[in-house]
């Protein structure tokens, strides 16, 4: 697991529809501008997921250290936040509220923001962002291979960046690298050689994809 982010830290409660959701904001040390910001969603709660995944901890380091500000939350009925477990659904909607509560923030620049997520995280940072506005590029690691070929059909115009390890227990990297040529343009996508699922190990590496991704993006 990484630690040590060495970021101005703030603890910040989401409104979810009624439901209090918690989360951590990371804002950039040393900034003198607003910062763009970057959404993370963590991985599936059935099975451990929290935002202290070392998945999502890798990408708040880099993303921080890169100047973006960070803000990762608990899905609903996770760690300190309100509610149930809703399968995705419910979990979107953490979602857009957390989108929302970092571009209101008066650090943080609301017309250059963007979401990450991991895994059961991805699908709902795909989904978050096909269905509004307010995210202008998207980051989608190990998204589980049957949302992705749902997704895969949809539109979704934002610049996307999709990322899979090559040793993936459940995603075959030639399906991968199939269903990716089916989204619109801009999209990039990338295989972490020696990888499984969980990423272990390579949480520098997907910290630097990802923040090379948004700097492109966000920081034009």
């Amino acid at each position: 697991m990484v630690h040590d982010l060495e970021t101005n830290d703030q603890p910040i409660t989401i409104d979810s529809g009624g439901l209090s959701i918690e989360g951590m904001l990371h804002l950039p040390k040393g900034s003198t501008e607003k910062a763009p910001g970057i959404v993370i969603c963590h991985p599936h709660p059935r099975y451990g997921g929290d935002m202290h995944n070392n998945v999502v901890l890798g990408l708040t380091k880099r993303l921080t250290r890169d100047g973006f500000a960070v803000l990762r939350f608990n899905f609903r009925g996770v760690g300190g936040s309100e509610g149930m477990f809703d399968w995705g659904g419910g979990e979107t909607d953490d979602a857009d509220a957390a989108l929302e509560t970092l571009s209101l923030h008066d650090e943080v620049d609301g017309s250059r923001i963007g979401i990450a997520g991991y895994s059961f995280g991805a699908a709902v940072a795909i989904q978050s962002a096909t269905d509004s506005t307010m995210a202008h590029a998207v980051a989608a690691i190990a998204c589980p291979a049957p949302q992705f070929r749902a997704f895969s059909g949809m539109e979704l115009l934002q610049p996307k960046l999709f990322v899979l390890g090559d040793h993936d227990h459940n995603f075959p990297v030639d399906q991968f690298r199939f269903l990716c040529r089916r989204f619109a343009d801009p999209r990039q996508s990338e295989v972490v050689s020696g990888a499984d699922h969980f990423f272990r190990g390579s949480e520098a590496l997907l910290g630097e994809m990802t923040s090379e991704f948004f700097t492109t993006w966000l920081k034009r």
